[in-house]
């Protein structure tokens, strides 16, 4: 079932008896996909990506790569790899901007049905992922999206292994909510061509360019819209982490207060309901931290008493286990919880920071950096 699919009609009856894909008689099914590239100065890493998109078991039928701004060779080596460039105009609503200005070209080509797979260009696409999205659609018609679970490819310093194990947790948590959590990634999602119509036609655009992060406007327009979206285990993509604090700092930051910005924009409603009661269980949690550490300064001269040893051994044997696929550089870190503590305070400062930011206005003409390397 690589190419030859099963169709809307087959997918229907596969629903309501019950029978594997492959016991469906198929039609001859193939859905038209699109990748879009969006790329800023990416002339070390688009090959590698455009690569990856080429070497899929489903290959797409067309690859776009979006040139915005750049002032060094990205547009010239994606061409040579025979695929399609464009170039941004007058951009200035960062990523979001540049991908409305492709899809305006891309869409009006495109059937309801089709697909078009949006990515970052420092992203590489598994094997798999492009026919293991498609199957999904063709089963499930009011499937408006399924994100590809990320992982980190670089583990060269410590913040980006610590990145590295954080994505893998993601990853299994993810995995246990059977695929229906969090956004639909920027980093490489797949959406049906109805679903992004239907964002356009209630919002403006498929992308919101006032918006901090994109992608958290768009996962919720689309339930809002009544699309249903998934992230399964089998779609996955790698990434490049960010590999300085500062930088990290200012992602995270810029994440926290684009998730705010959305809720803010969305109000209280069925699909904001449970992501504004994480909302308080952020602020229980750190009101918890806090507290905790409190008890640990007055009652400092007991931390080595015997009870808290397989506490802390509970603790580090949870840290490993949920690292374990990360590697054996994640495992020796889980070991030594005290590391990720630091690390997780540093989530927790960004976050407050972006969302301190959105609250009060501060920092609103603040420019996106792409603080990477």
């Amino acid at each position: 079932m690589a190419d030859q699919l099963i169709s809307w009609r087959d997918a229907d009856e596969y629903r309501n008896d019950g029978r594997s894909p492959q016991s469906v008689k198929t039609r001859g099914l193939r859905l038209n996909i699109t990748v879009l590239i969006p790329a800023h100065n990416e002339g070390a890493d688009i090959g590698k990506t455009i690569e990856s998109v080429q070497g899929q078991s489903r290959p797409p039928d067309s690859i776009v790569v979006m040139c915005d701004n750049c002032t060094d060779d990205t547009g010239a080596i994606a061409a040579g790899y025979g695929v399609r460039v464009l170039s941004s105009v007058a951009n200035r609503g960062r990523k979001a901007g540049a991908m409305n200005q492709a899809l305006a070209v891309i869409l009006p080509d495109l059937e309801d049905n089709d697909l078009v797979v949006c990515m970052d260009a420092d992203t590489i696409i598994e094997h798999d992922m492009v026919r293991n999205a498609e199957q999904l659609f063709c089963l499930q018609p009011r499937l408006g999206a399924v994100s590809s679970n990320h992982l980190i490819e670089y583990k060269r310093t410590a913040i980006e292994l610590l990145q590295a194990m954080e994505y893998e947790r993601d990853r299994r948590m993810i995995g246990r909510r059977k695929g229906r959590y969090g956004c639909m990634t920027g980093m490489a999602a797949m959406y049906r061509v109805a679903a992004m119509r239907d964002v356009v036609e209630a919002y403006g655009s498929v992308y919101d360019e006032t918006n901090w992060t994109e992608d958290w406007k768009l996962t919720i327009a689309l339930k809002t819209l009544g699309w249903d979206m998934v992230r399964p285990q089998n779609c996955l993509a790698t990434t490049i982490p960010v590999s300085t604090v500062e930088g990290l700092f200012i992602q995270r930051e810029r994440w926290a207060r684009g998730y705010i910005q959305t809720l803010m924009q969305f109000g209280l409603s069925r699909w904001t309901f449970f992501p504004w009661l994480r909302q308080a269980g952020f602020a229980w949690s750190l009101l918890m931290r806090v507290a905790v550490l409190y008890l640990m300064w007055i009652s400092r001269h007991h931390i080595i008493a015997l009870w808290v040893i397989p506490i802390t051994a509970l603790l580090i044997a949870d840290n490993l286990n949920t690292a374990w696929r990360a590697g054996w550089k994640a495992r020796a870190v889980a070991l030594f919880f005290p590391i990720e503590m630091a690390y997780g305070v540093l989530l927790t400062a960004a976050i407050l920071s972006g969302y301190w930011k959105q609250f009060t206005g501060a920092g609103a003409h603040d420019t996106w950096k792409r603080v990477r390397r």
